[in-house]
């Protein structure tokens, strides 16, 4: 296939005056477009390039199976889940487990219980760690989407991919990915955490459990998301990496578990922004997926 000259020129003025991401939208476009999605095209798309906002909503509900990839039964699927959610609703409502102050988090939670048959009659004093792990996903995604139906049925699915098997077995190998990665980027933190016992006492698994959910940005989470929705696990790792490296000069400061778990719940705003930038960076330096 012969290159098209005028195209490499366009596409070498965009990227030279700030505009890289004009083409890449307009792939994105023609892809969300056909009558049938291209799945496999659409979670390439998503893992190399930056993924528009305007267009999140949908490739998230299309890449979780939320949306068919068939466009003409959307305005079914779409009908039956607004009747399947409503109905969920009143039935709570009816049972007395939700009521009009409940925030969504909790209503969605108690679908979720529900759903799995799990509804008990009086609260527990401690959730289970999988529904943790549920309140935090829905409490986030609450934040980030409109559509309170879809919502829903975004947080299921995303939910339900973390809790597979496959996921959860892969955590372990994340984290030690992780601190080989570490050692190789920053051997003096690498030294200092592993002294101090810091390093065995990362929070991993509620970082990839909850996707950083719970202590990043919604504008980095959403980004974080992107990537581990359209199938990269390993993209976390690199998260974790960069959230280390970045606040390298802070954690040489820490000497004990305790200023470290404490210091995680409270992160500086400085250079958070570049974070998952530079953990992108990375994770395509390291050959991506």
């Amino acid at each position: 296939m012969v290159d098209d000259p005028q195209r490499n020129f366009r596409s070498h003025y965009y990227e030279k005056v700030g505009f890289r991401g004009v083409e890449e939208k307009k792939s994105l476009e023609i892809l969300l477009k056909e009558e049938t999605i291209a799945l496999n095209k659409l979670q390439t798309f998503v893992l190399r390039f930056p993924l528009p906002a305007l267009f999140r909503p949908l490739v998230w509900k299309v890449l979780l199976g939320v949306l068919p990839v068939h466009k003409d039964a959307h305005e079914f699927v779409i009908k039956q889940k607004e009747e399947q959610y409503q109905d969920m609703k009143h039935a709570l409502v009816v049972m007395r487990y939700i009521n009009n102050s409940s925030s969504l988090p909790d209503i969605f939670l108690k679908m979720h219980q529900m759903e799995e048959g799990r509804l008990l009659l009086e609260e527990p004093e401690e959730l289970l760690p999988a529904d943790q792990t549920y309140v935090t996903i829905a409490t986030r995604i609450t934040e980030m989407m409109e559509d309170e139906v879809f919502t829903f049925f975004l947080c299921e699915e995303f939910h339900r991919r973390l809790q597979e098997p496959k996921f959860k077995e892969s955590i372990p190998v994340m984290i030690k990915r992780l601190v080989q990665y570490l050692q190789t980027e920053d051997q003096t933190l690498y030294t200092h955490m592993l002294n101090t016992g810091i390093l065995g006492a990362l929070p991993c698994e509620r970082w990839f459990g909850t996707c950083f959910a719970h202590i990043l940005p919604e504008v980095c989470v959403q980004r974080i998301w992107d990537k581990v929705i359209a199938g990269s696990h390993r993209f976390l790792v690199f998260v974790a990496l960069q959230l280390l490296v970045t606040f390298s000069r802070q954690l040489l400061k820490i000497n004990n578990v305790e200023g470290m778990l404490q210091f995680f719940c409270n992160l500086p705003a400085d250079n958070v922004d570049m974070l998952v930038t530079k953990a992108t960076e990375l994770w395509q330096k390291q050959g991506s997926p």
